[in-house]
């Protein structure tokens, strides 16, 4: 007497779609590899290549000059200087994609940072001699890079 058991459809499809969930390796224990998520690979010069898949473009690339008016979209790498009018009241203006955080030093000497810990990560900040408040928002973060936008705000 044959004792294999029997899939009926509805089983098989449920059987199915719980392996296709779960991968073949199932729980704890399984394939590490199939679990982690795929980074950039290093091109021939060594840099990672200047988009993957899922990341944004920039529109502005990584001009920094772009964001004088206080309206662009860039790309950051590292802890950048970005050049602002005076209207938006601020000396000097930086963002670092390592920790998200907006730095800011005031016409007078004093300073300070920004950061915001929610999504969709994005507020408005304007010095205390502003005549426009600056909207600046992480568009994406991964690793040390993000996407940053500007725009004047009201």
């Amino acid at each position: 007497m044959d004792r294999s058991p029997t899939w009926t459809p509805p089983v098989l499809a449920c059987l199915l779609t719980a392996l296709a969930a779960t991968g073949c390796g199932g729980g704890s224990g399984g394939d590490q590899q199939a679990q982690t998520p795929s980074r950039p690979t290093a091109t021939a010069t060594g840099r990672p290549p200047a988009h993957t898949p899922g990341f944004p473009q920039a529109p502005d690339g990584t001009d920094v000059r772009a964001c004088h008016d206080g309206s662009c979209e860039i790309l950051v790498t590292k802890r950048t200087r970005i050049p602002l009018d005076s209207r938006f009241g601020f000396r000097t203006f930086s963002f670092d994609p390592a920790d998200s955080t907006w730095r800011y030093t005031y016409p007078d000497g004093g300073s300070g940072h920004v950061k915001w810990l929610e999504p969709p990560y994005s507020g408005s900040w304007a010095g205390p001699t502003a005549k426009q408040q600056l909207v600046m928002t992480v568009v994406a973060s991964e690793k040390s890079r993000a996407v940053i936008s500007l725009h004047p705000g009201k």
